[in-house]
């Protein structure tokens, strides 16, 4: 699936509820659905900095496109990274460098998220921008 559809399907799938609780009963049920996280990778070489809660992000490189692993000890924001993960996962630096996560923006997510989920969030956005601009470099 390109890139395009699956931002597309995450506005459509968020689309159909009406309400903010609904919406994030469903943030939280996607966080489910993240594949478990080793301790191994809980640490702070692995922590988003910025986020009142912890989550770990893992980036992989696998012929060529990154594979993301990640987790929070918070069901919202584990929800957040699904999000970034079903988007993001094994794209292209190149792609994930030119596709800007504006649909947060677009759902209104953005604007239903508390400071620091939203700092939290623009860091993992900032991390996953510098991981990929570093990779592409290579």
């Amino acid at each position: 699936m390109l890139i395009s559809e699956k931002i597309n399907k995450i506005k459509e799938d968020f689309s159909f509820f009406d309400n903010w609780e609904d919406k994030y009963q469903y943030l939280i049920d996607l966080g489910k659905k993240l594949p478990d996280l080793e301790d191994i990778y809980k640490t702070e070489e692995y922590r988003v900095q910025g986020c009142t809660s912890n989550l770990w992000m893992v980036p992989k490189i696998n012929d060529g496109k990154i594979n993301l692993l990640g987790s929070s000890d918070s069901v919202i924001v584990k929800g957040l990274f699904y999000l970034v993960y079903f988007a993001y996962n094994d794209e292209t630096p190149e792609t994930i460098i030119n596709t800007p996560l504006s649909f947060f923006e677009e759902i209104g997510l953005s604007a239903h998220l508390g400071q620091s989920r939203s700092n939290g969030l623009n860091s993992l956005r900032k991390k996953i921008t510098s991981i990929a601009t570093e990779l592409s470099n290579k």
